[in-house]
């Protein structure tokens, strides 16, 4: 998923020309369809003259990816690219352009996954100070008071692959503007295999969907098992009637 007024990207499974712009790009997990278009995004960069550019991976996966674009980099026959591969944990929040970060949560998928949220920092007058006199407020500023307070607003949370658990873990991903998250099965007979490699079926967010109160929900990952057009038709069918969240459906076909 692209977000180009930050110049972010989650995830890159593919290599895509838009992905060529953005300076930072999260990885929430190793797996082939998360990654592959990383070494692609540092090239084309490299090959555009764009300085820069930095990735963040959970850290039991730091080395490796590394080591992949270092490789990518020795079978061009070019420099290294430049490129900081940024180790990160559940937890950890890190700034991107300014007023806006990135938090990190783990979710419940088959491997070490991180999921991450971008959120808005604003920071205003305490409000118990209000109306104060600016001059007064000098003063406590002088007196070492702190006077202003950080206000944070959940913008998009990206849950990469994942289980159901992760709702109860992050029960605030209910109430955050867009939450992006896959659905990836959605046959009953398909249930215990969302629950063996870490997957989200589509019951799971039947269950769930009169509880969120997000203004977006977009739905990514679904399984080559199914084609795109009756799958799309099937979860629109069983969702749309309960949410209260626009609907938005963001698979592609295999090419």
């Amino acid at each position: 998923m692209l977000l180009p007024q930050l110049r972010l990207a989650l995830d890159a499974g593919r290599p895509a020309r838009a992905l060529v712009p953005l300076g930072d790009v999260v990885i929430s997990h190793g797996h082939m369809d998360h990654v592959l278009g990383l070494p692609a995004w540092a090239s084309q960069r490299q090959l555009n003259g764009i300085p820069g550019g930095r990735v963040y991976v959970p850290r039991s996966i730091a080395e490796g990816v590394a080591a992949l674009l270092a490789t990518c980099a020795r079978l061009e026959g070019g420099r290294p690219y430049d490129v900081e591969v940024i180790p990160v944990a559940p937890g950890e929040v890190r700034p991107l352009r300014r007023g806006f970060e990135v938090r990190f949560f783990s979710t419940s998928h088959w491997v070490e996954t991180l999921g991450c949220c971008v959120e808005w920092v604003r920071r205003r007058l305490r409000p118990e100070l209000a109306g104060l006199a600016p001059d007064e407020l000098r003063r406590r500023q002088a007196a070492g008071e702190t006077v202003t307070e950080d206000v944070r607003t959940p913008l998009v949370a990206y849950l990469a692959d994942t289980g159901p658990e992760v709702f109860a873990a992050e029960p605030w991903l209910a109430e955050v503007e867009v939450l992006v998250v896959e659905c990836t099965f959605l046959r009953p007979s398909e249930l215990e295999r969302a629950r063996k490699f870490g997957h989200m079926h589509l019951d799971d967010l039947v269950e769930r969907a009169p509880a969120l109160r997000n203004r977006h929900l977009v739905l990514t990952h679904l399984s080559r098992r199914h084609r795109l057009a009756p799958g799309s038709r099937l979860i629109r069918a069983a969702l749309a009637p309960q949410l209260a969240a626009q609907l938005h459906l963001l698979n592609v076909e295999w090419e």
